[in-house]
């Protein structure tokens, strides 16, 4: 067995085995291989048929598809944005977007922090896609068009990035909210 989802089968039956606290010894036993078999395997040496990796993969209580979903879990981790990672984006005077969200061609997740009295801007703008929003902090008023709406603490929206729209802190401290957009828009 070689390449793609399967790279590194050894290591990753090595890791199971460890998560599971089990020997070399105990693994061999289950699978009824040997343990040197077993040993080979893990260090890279042979590669098992599909009948033996079968019976090692059952020993450990794993498939052949959960192997694969280890490496999609890991893939995964590449997309943690650590607190003390994040970017910053100074949008314009009293306007702070704080990237949450790892790059990729879907969404962006940020949050956004909005001084007292500042807002996006006089005009109205608008692009493609969807946005919402989670106001965690404050108040903010929600230009859509010719509606607005006042989102204080708690409250949600979301809303087709197509109308043209607009907002503003009316509130007395920062406003902060969590927001996505999709597709990103900047």
């Amino acid at each position: 067995m070689s390449g793609g989802e399967l790279d590194n089968i050894g290591g990753k039956i090595r890791s199971l085995r460890q998560s599971k606290q089990m020997t070399v010894r105990e693994l061999a036993k289950l699978a009824d291989v040997t343990p040197g078999l077993i040993s080979q395997i893990e260090h890279g040496r042979v590669s098992p048929s599909l009948s033996t990796l079968k019976r090692i993969l059952a020993a450990l209580g794993e498939t052949i598809i959960s192997l694969v979903e280890q490496d999609i879990g890991e893939q995964a981790l590449k997309g943690v944005v650590r607190k003390e990672e994040r970017r910053r984006v100074f949008v314009s005077q009293g306007l702070t977007y704080e990237l949450i969200s790892s790059k990729n061609r879907a969404y962006s997740m940020f949050i956004s922090y909005l001084e007292p009295g500042y807002d996006s801007g006089e005009n109205f703008y608008s692009h493609e896609g969807i946005e919402s929003g989670l106001v965690i902090q404050g108040s903010v008023e929600i230009s859509l068009g010719d509606k607005s709406v006042v989102l204080n603490e708690g409250d949600s929206i979301t809303y087709p990035s197509t109308i043209p729209h607009k907002w503003k802190n009316v509130g007395k401290v920062p406003a902060v909210g969590v927001w996505v957009v999709s597709p990103p828009s900047f």
